[in-house]
Formats: structure tokens, C-alpha cells, sequence
């Protein structure tokens, strides 16, 4: 989401006459477009823009721009640590960078930061227009900010309330996208699955879906689409009964599962139970068998007992997710669970991670084993030491024979899996 807000504001900037530096040329305006999802992202932003800050020259050059969800929640807290930013502003007004560049330049020698924060967005999400580096994927936002509230994010905070961009919106940055040659669309949301609501759309994310679908199936090449990210509480049947009908949209489903004990469920407002958990994943399995179910996962939540974190772990054995992201738990100001006493001693968040990691490793390699033989597509989007690329559910394979020598990124082929090796998947040529 942030790579694609970034590539939003490169786009305003160059629009209003600005051009990106090239490596190695000192750059004029630095922008720092900043994440407050977990307390080590913060740090580490704040350390980055301290290490360019403290290198400005005599001439007030390169002008630290700060913008995102950190700044939008830690105002005080940058101004202080980072004195030399020259503008800091919010997530609800990116339109205004290019002007507050502009602004700053010709007020060079003013000692005083410049401040622009809107405390609520207005109107809808019309957010048109991204500065793309040529390649084989690209992000398309659908919706921004949230409306779940789950008691350990952050997000709706930062970002205000979900609002939907516009169909219409939608499919024109689509066709651009095709038109520039993309062959991978991932549709971007903090929760895809409620798509429309705020714009008075049943059923809006399936409507969505149908459309791109049509529009997709027109272009003489073929184009995979994907999405992230979505609520289990929103997830629907009939969104899994598209994607197995679809002969564009990738099986691969980002449902994150945060805990397994209903207990730490309700304490994190999630809305859902395991069991409609279990439900669902299992009617992503039977329904397509060669989907990938990714996770995120929080262990060391207030209140989580070692029973509680065990009945994560029975999820993960049931569900065998091909991709999770797993996080010890960190407080998040303003929401409810910073409230809460962090009641897991840091030692024991460690350990319960160190062990999940361990069990999902172990489900991961269990599962691909059986890949082994098979022959699937694959989509080549890497060219490092050897070609590599993804399936349609999201999984990386390793090309390894002559035939990478003929290949190059944005291909599209069958492969036959040949090895599994330390939890790598390699193919060749079918």
C-alpha cells in the first residue's frame, strides 16, 4: 500500500516539474513516506530521516519532506526527534506535496517546519495517477482507510475512515496499467471484501471483480489479477466461487487470522470466531484445491495465556497457510488494546514466535512436498543469480535448466516441479 502511495506522489511531483534523481546525483527534496503499523517500522523510519536530516547543507539542501501514517500520528514526537524536517504532513492531504515543496523553496531560510494536516479526509477516494517503474507487476488501489477498528491497529487512525474509489476510476488506471504492459494487477485495500459499502454497492467487491474480469479477458495477452488484503469477517462465499469461474484472477487469498483462540478474538474486535475461520478456509480448499491461503498472525496479545496461543497453533496445523507474517504483539497509540495490560513478558512473546515460525515452516514444507511432479504456470518476475517467478497462488519456483537462458521477466510458462529443496521450490520446462 505504501510502495503504491509512493509511486502516487513521484507521480504529483513529476506532473508539477519535478524530476527523480538519478543514482548517485544529491538529491534537492528528499520524501519519506512513513508505515506506523508496528513499533520497529517507526523506529527504524525515524532513524533513516535523522541520518538524512543530519547531513543538510549550508544552502538548507535537500529539503525532508515527511508524510504518511507516522507523521499523521507522531507530529510532536518527529518534530522532536528529527529537528531539521522542512515539511511534515498527514495521510488526508498528499495532493498538497508538490505545493509545499514549492512553498519551502521559496522560503528557504525559514527555520520553522511547515505543518499541513487535515483532521479528517474529505469527500471520496479519487486518488488518480502513479509514477510506475517498468516491470511485470503493479498495485491498484481500490479503497483506503478502514472501518474495522480491531483494537491492536493502528490504521483507522491514521488513514480515516474506508472510502471506496469509484468503478469507473478503477477501470480507467486498469487499462492504463494494461496499455503500459503490466502482466500481474494486484488490487489494493485494507479490506478488499467490503469494497463499495460506503459508496452504497452490495455485493461491490464481486461487481468489481466482474468487471476487470470482462475487461481483462478483451487484451490478446493474457493478465493476472490478485488482491490483498482480506477480512475474514467480510470474506464471502461467493468471492471463492468467482475466483474457481475466473480465468484471470490468481487463487491466492491473504486471509489473516491474527489469533486462534476466540477469546483473543474478541478481545482484538475481529467479528469472527475460528470456527467461521475454519469454515471459510476449508471452503477456499475444497472448493479450489490449488489455492494458497496466506496469513498474519499476532502472538503475545494482552490477556493470551499459553492455551490460547496453543489453539493458534492447532489453526496453523488445520489450515497449513502457504504464506504467513508472523509479529510479536507492540502497543499501538490511541487504539484500545495500548489501553491494556501488556501482560506477556517480552521473553515469552519470543519464544511463542520462535515456535509458530517453526510450526509454519514445517506445515509450508508438508504441503508444497506434494507440488512435487506437478506441472503449473508461472509468471517470471525475478532475473538475479537464476530466473524466478510465482504460480497463480502466490508461490515462488525457481527455474533451474537450460531453458533460463531463453527466458526473461514478464514470461509466462508451464513448469514442471522438480525438486523442493530447504522449503524452496524449483522447476523446470514442462
Amino acid at each position: 500500500m505504501n510502495q503504491s502511495r509512493s509511486e502516487h506522489i513521484e507521480y504529483l511531483l513529476k506532473k508539477a516539474g519535478f524530476k527523480a534523481c538519478l543514482e548517485g546525483e544529491e538529491p534537492d527534496i528528499v520524501v519519506f513516506n512513513t508505515c506506523a503499523v508496528r513499533e520497529h517500522a517507526k523506529n527504524r523510519a525515524v532513524s533513516i530521516i535523522g541520518q538524512f536530516a543530519s547531513q543538510k547543507r549550508k544552502d538548507g539542501f535537500p529539503i525532508i519532506l515527511v508524510c504518511g501514517c507516522m507523521s499523521q500520528i507522531y507530529q510532536k514526537e518527529l518534530l522532536h526527534h528529527v529537528p531539521n524536517i522542512d515539511v511534515l504532513l498527514g495521510t488526508h492531504n498528499l495532493e498538497e506535496v508538490p505545493l509545499l515543496i514549492q512553498k519551502r523553496l521559496e522560503k528557504q531560510k525559514d527555520t520553522q517546519p511547515q505543518l499541513a494536516f487535515w483532521s479528517k479526509p474529505e469527500g471520496q477516494f479519487l486518488e488518480t495517477g502513479y509514477s510506475r517503474k517498468p516491470g511485470v507487476s503493479a498495485f491498484l488501489p481500490i479503497t483506503y482507510g478502514c472501518n474495522n477498528f480491531c483494537s491492536y491497529c493502528v490504521v483507522p487512525y491514521a488513514t480515516g475512515p474506508q472510502r471506496s474509489k469509484p468503478m469507473e476510476l478503477i477501470l480507467e488506471e486498469l487499462q492504463k496499467i494494461l496499455e503500459e504492459g503490466f502482466k500481474e494487477v494486484t488490487l489494493l485495500g485494507q479490506n478488499v471484501n467490503s469494497y463499495g459499502e460506503d459508496l452504497g454497492l452490495k455485493w461491490g467487491f464481486e461487481k468489481l471483480l466482474e468487471n476487470i474480469e470482462k475487461l481483462v479477458e478483451e487484451r490478446p495477452s493474457r493478465v493476472w489479477i490478485r488482491f490483498i488484503t482480506s477480512h475474514p469477517k467480510d470474506m464471502r462465499e461467493s468471492i471463492v466461487d468467482l475466483v474457481k469461474e475466473s480465468k484471470v484472477l490468481c487463487p491466492y487469498f491473504h486471509l489473516p487470522i491474527q489469533a486462534g483462540s476466540n477469546k483473543i478474538l474478541e478481545l482484538m474486535n475481529r467479528g469472527y470466531t475460528k470456527e467461521r475461520y475454519l469454515e471459510i478456509a476449508s471452503y477456499i480448499r475444497d472448493t479450489i484445491p490449488d489455492a494458497s491461503i496466506g496469513t498474519d498472525i499476532i502472538v503475545g496479545f494482552p490477556e493470551e495465556t499459553e492455551a490460547d496461543f496453543q489453539q493458534t497453533l492447532e489453526v496453523v496445523e488445520k489450515v497449513q497457510f502457504e504464506i504467513a507474517y508472523t509479529f510479536a504483539y507492540s502497543p499501538r497509540p490511541k487504539t484500545r488494546a495500548s489501553s491494556m495490560v501488556d501482560s506477556v513478558p517480552p521473553q515469552e512473546k519470543k519464544r511463542r514466535l520462535l515456535e509458530l515460525n517453526q510450526l509454519v515452516r514445517r506445515v509450508y514444507q508438508k504441503r508444497v512436498e506434494k507440488l512435487r511432479g506437478k506441472t503449473v504456470a508461472l509468471l517470471i518476475d525475478k532475473q538475479e543469480k537464476t530466473f524466478s517467478g510465482r504460480t497463480p497462488s502466490n508461490l515462488r519456483v525457481f527455474i533451474e535448466s537450460s531453458v533460463k537462458n531463453s527466458l526473461k521477466p514478464g514470461d509466462m510458462l508451464l513448469v514442471k516441479i522438480t525438486d523442493i529443496r530447504d522449503g524452496k521450490i524449483f522447476a523446470e520446462k514442462a
